[in-house]
């Protein structure tokens, strides 16, 4: 009787410390920041451009990218479903007018190539927190986030 008690106090104790866990953060891995922010460009007419720069080490083919973009924690409306230029060309795209940079050409998005956007003007303003979170489209998994005060 003693060992089925102590038994099921274990079980317990071990149920609780993976609630714990969990409800403290320590079942969620952080995403890394793969591709960064390095500048947000707003000029005196609030131009808004963003240029992201790959800092990682793994090739990624740009056309299975996509990117989610927010100001001070709200999410924009600006659709970019590719990071290949020219499948962004040709798209319905609200929010961002142009996209350029070696990362954007061609099929792949090397180490050390960036990637500029040219948002609609007026998106970013002295101080705003943009955060930018690209996303494997194959898997729909979110594979960078980087923060960048403007």
């Amino acid at each position: 009787m003693l060992v089925i008690l102590f038994a099921f106090a274990a079980l317990v104790l071990a149920m609780l410390m993976m609630f714990a866990s969990f409800s403290l953060g320590g079942g969620e891995e952080e995403v890394p920041a793969i591709f960064k922010i390095t500048s947000i460009t707003h000029g005196t007419k609030y131009e808004s451009k963003v240029v992201l720069l790959h800092t990682g080490t793994v090739t990624y083919t740009n056309s299975n990218l996509m990117a989610k973009f927010y100001k001070n924690d709200q999410l924009l409306h600006a659709d970019i479903l590719t990071m290949h230029g020219e499948d962004f060309i040709p798209t319905q795209h609200h929010g961002v007018q142009t996209m350029g940079g070696a990362g954007c050409s061609g099929n792949t998005w090397l180490p050390g190539e960036r990637i500029a956007l040219d948002f609609s003007d007026r998106t970013f303003h002295p101080d705003d927190m943009v955060m930018a979170e690209i996303y494997d489209t194959t898997t729909g998994l979110i594979i960078s986030r980087h923060s960048f005060r403007a």
